[in-house]
């Protein structure tokens, strides 16, 4: 393998190189595709898919100041481009909630034809991260400042919605949220509301809650088609959506004065980078979601939404993105391949052909009853209550995002928030008697006799199975006792016929352990490898008698845990936990430490004695023994991170080419047992859902 010094300090990307990593990333998608064969199950996760997005597509273009058939122009032809082009297989893509304000803003300040031109402007951002490989810097938004931002969108829609929802403008009054608040401690006000409005928001308000467990049934599309048909059964006097054309735009080239164009670039910039940073997000809860499919690719991913949004403006459209509500469907209704996606596209267009005098009918009231149960999952109040107790620096941040995009200065709220998240990490950094982050869960009550530290359940990430066909999980909490001396790997694992493994040692998917490799849970037990992780050649796991860190209320000897890199020659000796997605380098040693996720250890260097929080790199060399030396630690570099990624990349073909050649039998001493039953209900009892709401 490559030495990490070969990796250039200078620009980060080639163009010419990163194109042909693009094209050999997208035509082996392709290729994925054909060889699967899913198209009837495609077909079919297409069609509910479908049924979800086109009521959020209407009504998210309504809420835009824009007319109904820009959103199902938007979502029928940018989804259908993202989808073909994209690097997110099973991501679908449309009008999203958390874009919804920025582009009212621009309806009302330049009109649909300036919408169009962002749509424009947010392509070429768009392109421009993807071919400059800007995709990976996604990764450093912080969830904080994320949440923040969602949290005031969703404000912000409320304070849209509510009035469409008591039909307060078709009743000749323009009142905010505000106002309404304030008329509250007057009950005339209650003869201001419209009750048949009401009652249509509220149908369909109750289908979409009343239903959420049934991921299938398209309960917001029901609701509104139930609302629209007893409004014009019975005639009721109540806003609709009005006339939508039943085909297709001419492709056509917006324009926009030229003194105002300075402007519109102004707001349409950052509108193009946050519907990338939200497709990325989306994409990347995708990837938890279907932990056994290869991962998206970033840059790819932003090509294809630069692609979609630059065809969308061409059809005087609004800018979409990848969304996790349509994404989430998508997987839950059994999409193999990126056809699925594309079939919820050309099921749109079939809407905008033959459907359209059936959603002129749609009453307001019900797509705002619909957006405002999506504003109320965009809040999130627990967010904020836990970073309040557990990181003010964070809360903070939080607080900041929200109320600079609540109030119209969006970019301002979220250069705040981020100024304020990353501030708070360097200082954290150079206080020596700061508690890493992966030990604050241990609590005030110290650790236990023999346990070398205590972690919660955030680092135990790699406890997670890849799901079912990839050989084995963990049953339940008690597994461990009821296999004594026994070990357990996934049958996608492999262990070289040169390498020795002994005792009680558990491996997830797709685990490398190299010839010349001592894997001894002999006399410190048991020993945990993470899915992805490699061990390559010469390096040696062993560890100390009774001495463990306790991960999730379980104990072992050595965590390691997924996508790591123990390079040659280096020595992990228990009791030690190995953070996610961290590399060893070469003749390193690891001794009776807590090294967090995502760093970087240097050829040759010793850590002894110490917790290392997330994302440090020890330079080569370099012996950390003690809490002052953690401190001076830098940073570890993106860089650093991508040569990370690379080596885990090689490893799991390595494996799967091992594989493919032969069986790698049992080692001696290691009693291998494979398991067929369903996934653990050990992980359903405690590890939290990928995502605790929807972000539309």
């Amino acid at each position: 393998m490559k030495e990490p010094t070969a990796v250039p300090l200078g620009p980060v990307f080639s163009l010419a190189d990163n194109l042909r990593g693009l094209a050999t990333s997208w035509t082996g998608e392709w290729r994925d595709v054909v060889a699967q064969r899913a198209f009837v199950a495609d077909l079919l996760a297409g069609l509910t898919v479908a049924a979800v997005a086109l009521p959020l597509n209407l009504a998210l273009a309504v809420a835009s100041g824009l007319p109904a058939s820009a959103g199902l122009v938007s979502g029928a032809i940018g989804g259908g481009i993202a989808g073909f082009f994209g690097g997110a297989s099973l991501q679908v893509t449309g009008p999203a909630a958390a874009l919804s304000t920025m582009v009212l803003a621009l309806a009302v300040e330049f009109g649909a034809e300036g919408v169009a031109v962002a749509c424009l402007v947010v392509g070429v951002v768009q392109l421009a991260m993807g071919l400059s490989g800007a995709g990976r810097l996604a990764r450093y938004v912080p969830e904080s400042v994320l949440a923040g931002f969602t949290t005031g969108v969703g404000l912000k829609l409320l304070d849209g919605q509510v009035p469409e929802f008591l039909g307060f403008k078709i009743l000749g009054f323009d009142h905010k949220l505000i106002d309404i608040a304030k008329m509250m401690h007057e009950p005339k006000w209650l003869h201001h509301v419209s009750w048949l409005s009401v009652t249509c928001g509220l149908a369909v308000a109750f289908m979409v809650t009343k239903f959420a467990a049934y991921k299938r049934f398209p309960a917001a599309i029901v609701g509104i088609a139930l609302a629209t048909f007893v409004s014009v059964y019975l005639d009721w006097d109540i806003s609709r959506v009005g006339e939508v054309p039943s085909s297709l735009p001419h492709p056509s080239l917006p324009s926009l004065d030229d003194d105002r164009l300075l402007d519109l670039l102004v707001a349409a910039v950052p509108l193009g980078v946050l519907a990338g940073v939200e497709s990325l997000l989306s994409a990347r809860g995708v990837d938890r979601m279907v932990p056994t499919r290869k991962a998206h690719n970033s840059n790819l991913e932003l090509v294809g939404q630069g692609l979609a949004n630059a065809a969308v403006g061409l059809m005087s459209g609004l800018p979409v993105s990848g969304v996790v509500v349509r994404s989430t469907v998508n997987v839950q209704s059994g999409a193999k391949t990126r056809l699925a996606s594309i079939t919820h596209a050309a099921l749109l267009v079939v809407a905008v052909l033959y459907l359209s005098k059936f959603i002129a009918q749609v009453p307001v009231a019900a797509l705002a009853g619909l957006l405002i149960v999506i504003a109320i999952r965009l809040v999130e109040v627990r967010e904020l209550v836990h970073l309040a107790k557990t990181d003010v620096a964070g809360a903070l941040a939080f607080v900041v995002a929200s109320v600079g995009t609540l109030s119209g200065h969006l970019m301002l709220g979220l250069v705040g928030g981020l100024v304020v998240h990353h501030v708070s990490a360097y200082l954290r950094r150079l206080d020596p008697t700061t508690t890493p982050r992966v030990l604050r869960e241990a609590g005030s009550q110290g650790q236990e006799h023999g346990v070398r530290a205590t972690l919660g359940r955030a680092q135990a990430l790699a406890r997670r199975p890849l799901g079912r066909g990839h050989g084995p999980v963990p049953e339940t909490a008690k597994w461990l006792s009821q296999i004594q001396g026994r070990g357990l790997r996934a049958r996608s694992s492999f262990v070289h016929e040169q390498a020795s493994v002994v005792g009680r040692v558990f491996m997830g998917d797709n685990v490398h352990i190299a010839a010349g490799s001592s894997v001894r849970a002999d006399e410190g037990t048991p020993f945990f490898i993470g899915a992805n992780t490699n061990l390559q050649d010469g390096v040696t796991l062993h560890a100390l008698k009774d001495k463990t860190v306790n991960v999730a209320g379980e104990a072992w000897a050595i965590y390691i845990g997924q996508d790591v890199s123990v390079a040659h020659n280096a020595l992990v000796h228990g009791p030690c936990y190995v953070g996610d997605r961290t590399f060893i380098g070469f003749k390193s040693i690891v001794h009776d430490s807590v090294v967090g996720s995502d760093c970087f250890i240097g050829h040759g260097a010793t850590v002894v004695g110490v917790e290392i929080p997330d994302g440090r790199h020890v330079p080569s060399g370099r012996i950390v023994d003690s809490a002052e030396a953690v401190a001076k630690l830098p940073l570890a570099t993106a860089q650093q991170h991508e040569f990370n990624e690379d080596v885990v990349y090689v490893n799991i073909g390595l494996a799967e080419a091992y594989q493919k050649d032969r069986i790698s039998p049992a080692q001696p001493g290691m009693s291998v047992q494979v398991r067929k039953d369903s996934l653990a209900s050990w992980e359903s009892s405690w590890v939290p859902a990928p995502f605790s709401k929807e972000r539309f």
